[in-house]
C-alpha cells in the first residue's frame, strides 16, 4: 500500500511540477535556433469554420480584412455549415471584396474538422492560417507569425490566446492560473522546436504539410504534432495574440474541456505510436507526460484519497496528504455551492474548484471514450460554445 501511495503521489506531482521543470531545463540546455525574417511575405489563406456565427462573423471579417499584410497575398475562406444568417452576412463581404473573401456553404453539418477539410482544396496560400469565428486578432499577427516561416525547417506556428474574462466571472481566477501554467510549458516546448498542439483560435501551417485527419479528432492538436513527426519545427509566437470571450461559468468550462479532451485522447494515442515508430522521442515524451499522464490524474486522485485515509495512522506524511486532499475537495465543494448561488468566489475557493472541474472533465472524457459515448459541440444561447 505504501509503495502504491508514493507511486500515485509521484505521478500527480510529475504532471504538475516534475514535467514542467524538466522541460524547462531541457529547453535551456538544448534550445533549437531558427531563422526569423520580418520581410518574409508568402501568400496566405485564412480559414474560418463557421456554424451559426451570425452574431460575430461580420466583426470577424472586418477584423481579418484590416490585418497588416499585402492585400494581394491574403485569401479568406469561410467554410460554413450554418442555418442562421451567417451566410447572408458573409455574402455581403464576398460582393464587396470577391478577390479576397470566399464563402463555401454546406447545408449538411459534419463538424469543424470536416468543414475545414472541404475548404482546403480551394486554398491558394503557401501558408494556411486557422482561426475561430469568435477570435479577434491583433492587427500584426500575420507578420508576427509568418516571419518564422522564412526558415524552411519551420512547419507550424501557433499564436497566443488571451481570454477576455467578464467582470466578476466565477472561473476567471482558475482560468488565469491554468493559462499561466500552460504558457510556461508552451514557451519551453517552443524553444525545443516541439510545441505539441496549437491554439485553435490562431495557428498557421505550411500548406504542403497539411494532412486530412478524422472528423472526430482535433485539428489544432493533431496537425502541429504531425509536423513535428515529419521532422519540422512547431513553434509558439507569443506576440501573435488572438482574443476570445471566456466562458465565465464553471459549468460551461467543464463542458468545453470534456469536449476538447475527448477529441484529443484518440489523437494522442495514435500520435504517440507514430512518434515512437518515427523515433521522435521528444514529442513522444511530451505526449506521455503533458497529455496522457495529466489526463489520467483524476484516476490517480481517486485512488490516492482512500489509500491516504487507510494509511493515516502510519505516519505524518500520510496524514498530511489525507488532510490536504480533504481540505481541497471541501473548498472546491464550497466554491461550487457559491458559484451556483451566483456569489463572487474568493481565490482560495476558485482555484480548488477549477482544479476539480478540470480533472472531472478529464475523467468524464476518458470514460465517455471508453464506453463509446459521443461528445457533441453545442452552442449556448449567447453563441458561445
Amino acid at each position: 500500500m505504501r509503495t502504491l501511495f508514493f507511486i500515485l503521489c509521484g505521478l500527480i506531482l510529475y504532471a504538475y511540477v516534475g514535467y514542467p521543470a524538466l522541460l524547462w531545463l531541457l529547453s535551456r540546455l538544448f534550445p533549437r535556433r531558427h531563422k526569423v525574417d520580418p520581410s518574409h511575405e508568402p501568400t496566405m489563406t485564412i480559414l474560418v469554420a463557421a456554424y451559426n456565427e451570425e452574431r460575430v462573423i461580420g466583426e470577424k471579417l472586418d477584423n481579418l480584412l484590416a490585418l497588416d499584410y499585402p492585400r494581394g497575398k491574403i485569401q479568406i475562406l469561410v467554410a460554413s455549415e450554418s442555418n442562421d444568417k451567417t451566410d447572408q452576412v458573409v455574402e455581403r463581404f464576398v460582393r464587396a471584396d470577391p478577390s479576397r473573401v470566399i464563402l463555401m456553404s454546406s447545408g449538411i453539418r459534419k463538424g469543424k474538422v470536416a468543414n475545414l477539410h472541404r475548404a482546403i482544396p480551394r486554398a491558394t496560400g503557401e501558408i494556411l492560417v486557422f482561426t475561430d469565428a469568435n477570435a479577434m486578432l491583433g492587427r500584426d499577427v500575420l507578420r508576427k507569425i509568418v516571419r518564422h516561416f522564412a526558415d524552411p525547417r519551420v512547419g507550424s506556428v501557433s499564436g497566443r490566446l488571451v481570454y477576455e474574462v467578464p467582470e466578476n466571472a466565477a472561473s476567471a481566477v482558475g482560468e488565469s492560473a491554468y493559462w499561466d501554467f500552460e504558457m510556461m510549458v508552451k514557451r519551453a516546448s517552443s524553444r525545443l522546436g516541439s510545441l505539441p498542439g496549437a491554439n485553435g483560435s490562431l495557428f498557421a501551417l505550411r500548406r504542403d504539410l497539411y494532412l486530412p485527419i478524422s472528423e472526430t479528432r482535433g485539428d489544432d492538436f493533431e496537425l502541429p504534432i504531425r509536423v513535428i513527426i515529419a521532422g519540422y519545427y512547431s513553434l509558439l509566437e507569443p506576440e501573435a495574440i488572438s482574443r476570445e470571450p471566456a466562458t465565465g461559468k464553471f459549468l460551461h468550462e467543464y463542458r468545453r474541456k470534456v469536449r476538447i479532451i475527448h477529441w484529443m485522447l484518440t489523437s494522442a494515442l495514435i500520435l504517440l505510436a507514430e512518434a515512437i515508430k518515427a523515433r521522435r522521442w521528444l514529442v513522444a515524451f511530451q505526449l506521455l507526460s503533458h497529455k496522457i499522464n495529466r489526463w489520467a490524474v483524476p484516476f490517480w486522485l481517486l485512488a490516492l484519497l482512500p489509500l491516504s485515509l487507510a494509511l493515516v495512522r502510519a505516519g505524518p506524511v500520510y496524514s498530511i496528504t489525507a488532510a490536504a486532499q480533504v481540505l481541497i475537495y471541501t473548498m472546491a465543494l464550497a466554491g461550487l455551492v457559491a458559484d451556483r448561488a451566483a456569489l463572487r468566489l474568493p481565490r482560495m475557493l476558485a482555484l480548488p474548484l477549477y482544479f476539480v472541474v478540470v480533472n472531472s472533465a478529464s475523467l468524464v472524457a476518458i470514460l465517455s471514450l471508453v464506453t463509446g459515448r459521443e461528445v457533441e459541440w453545442h452552442k449556448r444561447p449567447d453563441g458561445a460554445i
